[in-house]
């Protein structure tokens, strides 16, 4: 005999495994002994979906399982082999500090701080206006009493939009290459490299009993704006 539980247990395998390559898969639940079932109407209805007996519940590297209000991301060993290490994380960051990207307002020099103070913001913290991406040190030009501090214009290109804190993503699990940090995820301003940013605005993680939203997998933030991600523009020292 088989059935399903309350609310489900719900497994998402990556197309052409977890690589810059990778495609979101399909939603599917697993039923108590094991089986591959399509998704019911919302994750208590009562009406099972049909059964995938095409389909396996085997793990694979970057399988996402979801335990409705917990999502987790499977890594093999061997996938885990080819992902950038922290190390190398922070040879990134070092090599972005190295530039010395400056603030266009304030001139000063930005750098992000180490990813042991993943939760201070630095006075030489990078910010970026989501809207357009350009990078900015924090500084109060165009934060009028009419917008109440939400939004913000960018003094490079005038667009409005939110003012955030940029942050180095440090999970170096959630990679999927081992790219340069070039873009951040909106609206939480976590850090990482392009393929990366593109592959988790395209998951669609289970969300309450019947919604899938994307979400930035360093923060769970559900993502925002018209890609979920930015390019970062940077302004590089004068002399």
């Amino acid at each position: 005999m088989d059935g399903l539980t309350t609310n489900g247990v719900l497994v998402m395998h990556p197309r052409n495994g977890f690589t810059e390559d990778s495609k979101p898969g399909i939603w599917r639940e697993i039923s108590v002994c094991g089986n591959v079932f399509s998704l019911r109407e919302t994750r208590s209805a009562q009406q099972r979906g049909k059964m995938v007996e095409i389909e396996t519940n085997q793990l694979q590297d970057g399988s996402l399982i979801d335990l409705c209000g917990a999502t987790l991301l499977w890594r093999t060993a061997e996938g885990l082999s080819h992902t950038p290490t922290v190390k190398h994380l922070e040879a990134l960051r070092q090599e972005i500090n190295a530039a010395r990207p400056q603030c266009p307002v304030g001139f000063n020099t930005l750098a992000f701080p180490s990813m042991k103070r993943k939760d201070v913001v630095d006075e030489k913290q990078p910010w970026v206006y989501l809207n357009c991406g350009h990078v900015h040190g924090y500084h109060n030009w165009g934060n009028k009493e009419e917008r109440d501090g939400k939004d913000r214009e960018c003094p490079m290109c005038r667009s409005v939009g939110p003012y955030v804190p940029l942050w180095l993503g440090c999970e170096a699990g959630f990679y999927v290459d081992a790219g340069p940090p070039t873009h951040a995820f909106s609206p939480c301003g976590h850090v990482c490299s392009e393929k990366t940013t593109a592959y988790w605005s395209q998951i669609p993680l289970p969300h309450g009993t019947h919604t899938f939203h994307a979400a930035c997998p360093f923060c769970a933030h559900q993502l925002a704006g018209e890609q979920g991600y930015i390019r970062l523009i940077f302004q590089g020292p004068l002399d």
